[in-house]
């Protein structure tokens, strides 16, 4: 039996599924990094909306530095902050990058929530 080009066939073979493997090990890592940089983003939003004095645009102003100081991670993204009378809540929606061409990227959606500081009387008991 003839096994000329045995080794040639071998790596056409393998050679793609290796590089297919790859390639998702890197998307799935750009995927996990945006949706723990969305959750950071929403977190610190949050918390600056919510505490005694804070507001939706300092709410918003945390948003944009946290994703400043986040580099690329995402293609693009929408932060949502609002603030109501006992509950501030921050929305952070995105695509992730995409290393493959013509794929858009995987969507992340990551929010919090907290409750807004006041002060209130002492209630005195019976």
């Amino acid at each position: 039996m003839d096994e000329r080009g045995a080794a040639s066939l071998q790596t056409v073979l393998t050679y793609p599924i290796v590089l297919m493997l790859i390639f998702a090990m890197v998307q799935g890592v750009l995927y996990f990094h945006a949706q723990n940089t969305a959750q950071s983003v929403a977190n610190g939003a949050v918390q600056a909306a919510r505490v005694e004095g804070g507001s939706i645009d300092s709410g918003y102003a945390e948003a944009a530095a946290r994703l400043a100081r986040g580099g690329d991670a995402f293609a693009s993204v929408d932060v949502s902050v609002t603030r109501g009378e006992e509950m501030a809540t921050a929305t952070v929606v995105g695509l992730a990058p995409s290393i493959v061409p013509g794929f858009r990227g995987l969507r992340v959606e990551q929010s919090a929530t907290g409750p807004v500081e006041r002060f209130t009387s002492a209630v005195v008991g019976p």
